[in-house]
């Protein structure tokens, strides 16, 4: 056990049924709050200072001196994570900063001050980027700067040859076939599965090579849980007159591509009447999906002179412009709770899935929340591990990047950690899972 009173830790693997903390050494919690939460914010800062110029040209000159303040106190910021400081009480007048505020004095209250090696993984996590977006938020000119936009942006280009490829694959099926069909929905399912691998918080920024995510019949073995035809089962259930799905969105760039490729399958292939597209209020673990986002990418499909791309982005703006995309927005995807305190803390949003006929949650933080941040044991089943969380049946499609797995058969989690003891981390194994299991929530609750 490490002495040191700033980051006093355990040197040992997160014991079975705990909250994910980096007071574990061994865990990626530790290793995240102690090398990836201090690099993410250099790199930013870093960023901050070569785009100087540019953001000076853009916003004015008066913004050079909101910059300067804006990276001091991003400097402190990084300090204060590394030093394991306590997690100061927000400043901002936002209403949800108000929800950080009480959780924290809740937390302080039951245990002591939270700091962030000595507290939830998902909590000090969220906070940063809360914070984050506090520091550009009290800027007069700064005050709608998205610090990550120009990574977003480039993992777009650097993805526009895979995008090319899955834009012509998805207009050749929604375009010369009139019925929906399991096989066809089962590999688009797989392509939005592994478009969840393109996550610039795991990579630190870095965009990388995913030329290998469409040859998802070679990536299958890496599928730990497939429920692919239970979800084409719910998916394609016809019996409801009128029928909504709901996608609740990660990252952008080529991921969010393949979101609406399958958004656009449902839509094309009269599997609902309306797909509602759930994104982040603000910028999020570097590469999550805002509304400046989406419209940045439909904006970018049409102006591509790929014919394919062109006809898609007019598609998409079209479903949107007459309603049957919806994008819908809310504070809570981005307050640092797991999604079992949805219906105490936002009932409308939770009665607001409960109207769709299939949810499908994308990536790695929904995951964690939605399994509430607990090293449980792998065979833990999945409606157990939802702690009653069950608005809707549920679709999770995921690439494991934490160590949170639940829904596995007996054995397998040790079966293959024996041959690759990192597989947690690293986003190479993929789930695919479904509970038609639904909670209702009483009339009564309110906010």
């Amino acid at each position: 056990m490490c002495e040191c009173n700033s980051c006093r830790t355990m040197d040992i693997k997160t014991p079975r049924n705990v909250y994910l903390t980096a007071f574990y050494k061994r865990s990626f919690a530790f290793y995240t709050v102690k090398n990836r939460m201090p690099i993410i914010l250099t790199s930013l800062i870093d960023n901050l200072v070569r785009s100087k110029n540019i953001i000076v040209d853009q916003y004015g000159k008066e913004a050079q001196e909101e910059l300067k303040t804006v990276i001091g106190e991003l400097s402190e910021f990084k300090y204060e994570i590394q030093t394991n400081k306590p997690l100061k009480l927000l400043t901002s007048e936002e209403p949800d900063a108000k929800i950080y505020n009480e959780y924290i004095t809740t937390l302080t209250e039951q245990d002591g001050q939270p700091t962030h090696f000595h507290t939830i993984w998902l909590l000090t996590e969220c906070y940063m980027y809360r914070r984050l977006r506090q520091i550009f938020e009290q800027t007069s000119l700064l005050n709608t700067y998205d610090p990550f936009c120009g990574q977003k942006e480039n993992a777009y280009r650097t993805a526009l040859p895979l995008i090319r490829q899955m834009g012509e694959y998805i207009l050749n099926i929604v375009e010369n076939s009139l019925d929906a069909n399991m096989e066809e929905f089962i590999s688009l399912l797989k392509l939005n599965l592994w478009g969840n691998k393109c996550d610039l918080s795991l990579s630190l920024g870095q965009v990388e090579d995913h030329k290998m995510l469409f040859n998802t019949t070679a990536l299958d073995p890496f599928i730990l849980c497939d429920h692919s035809r239970k979800i084409w089962e719910a998916v394609s259930d016809t019996s409801f007159s009128y029928t909504i799905i709901d996608i609740v969105l990660d990252n952008s760039g080529y991921e969010v591509f393949t979101d609406l490729c399958l958004a656009d399958y449902i839509i094309s292939k009269s599997l609902a009447s309306k797909v509602r597209i759930y994104v982040k209020t603000i910028p999020w673990f570097i590469s999550d999906v805002t509304t400046p986002d989406f419209k940045w990418t439909l904006e970018q499909l049409k102006d591509n002179g790929n014919q394919s791309l062109k006809s898609l982005g007019e598609r998409w703006s079209d479903y949107v412009e007459r309603g049957t995309w919806q994008i819908m927005e809310s504070h809570f995807w981005t307050l640092p709770f797991e999604f079992t305190y949805m219906a105490k803390v936002d009932p409308i949003l939770y009665r607001q899935l409960a109207e769709a006929k299939v949810a499908f949650f994308k990536g790695d933080l929904n995951y964690r929340k939605l399994f509430g941040e607990r090293n449980w044991d792998p065979a833990t089943s999945i409606d157990d591990g939802l702690q009653g969380f069950n608005p809707t049946k549920l679709c999770i499609l995921r690439t494991v990047k934490a160590d949170i797995v639940c829904g596995l058969e007996e054995g397998v989690a040790e079966k293959i950690e024996a041959q690759d003891p990192k597989w947690m981390e690293t986003g190479n194994w993929g789930l695919i899972q479904f509970t038609d299991k639904i909670v209702q929530i009483d009339d009564n609750v309110n906010c």
